[in-house]
């Protein structure tokens, strides 16, 4: 592992092997560790400027999001992502994404829902201008609300652990589903459902724009 230039020195306010964790993830991430590269646990302590126990555990977890790959004694890497593995999560956010419409429509203040609306008006705008990281970005913004309005915290504690796979798997391959006639229809349509607080509508309406109805 060359060890890339010195971060910013960790302050923790929780365990320390979060804050690992979210440094190595967003490394992954950002392709400054790249896949099919060996992480050694001494070289990121001593990056880090900690211990060898919370790069560990923070390795651990990255392993079991699928971020890094381990055989016992011999090594640990950064692994690949291939076309399933895109696939696989393209389907796993889309699932998500419904049930977490699901929960918040039911759930939002109003003042929560008309954030939402506007937040939909934002992607429809950026699907419209043919905008593909604008509307991702947007998206990305709607979606962090929803997860918020669901209330459940088990739902958000989930999310956030797997938000770093999901991103380094989806990095370069952000899909625009449907032409922008077929996408505007659908926006309007997951509008009028939030507007009318339907969450069954609303849901049936994010797995389509998924390919997942």
């Amino acid at each position: 592992m060359p060890i890339p230039r010195s971060p910013e020195p960790i302050v923790a306010t929780g365990p320390l092997s979060d804050e690992v964790y979210l440094r190595l993830g967003e490394a992954i991430k950002t392709e400054v560790l790249r896949p099919g590269e060996r992480i050694r646990d001494v070289e990121v302590a001593a990056w880090l400027g900690v211990s060898r126990t919370p790069v560990r555990e923070a390795l651990w977890r990255l392993a079991q999001i699928g971020l890094v790959e381990t055989s016992p004694s011999r090594f640990t890497r950064v692994t690949e992502v291939d076309a399933d593995t895109q696939e696989q999560t393209l389907e796993f956010t889309g699932y998500q994404a419904g049930i977490a419409m699901h929960m918040a429509v039911a759930r939002m203040t109003d003042a929560e829902l008309a954030r939402a609306v506007d937040l939909v008006d934002a992607v429809i705008a950026a699907s419209d201008a043919d905008d593909d990281e604008r509307l991702y970005a947007e998206s990305r913004s709607l979606y962090q609300h929803v997860s918020v309005c669901t209330r459940n915290n088990v739902f958000g504690v989930m999310m956030r652990e797997a938000g770093l796979g999901v991103e380094r798997n989806l990095r370069g391959a952000r899909p625009v589903l449907g032409a922008i006639p077929e996408r505007r229809k659908n926006y309007e349509e997951l509008r009028a459902a939030l507007v009318e607080r339907d969450a069954d509508r609303a849901e049936r309406v994010v797995r389509r724009q998924h390919r997942l109805a």
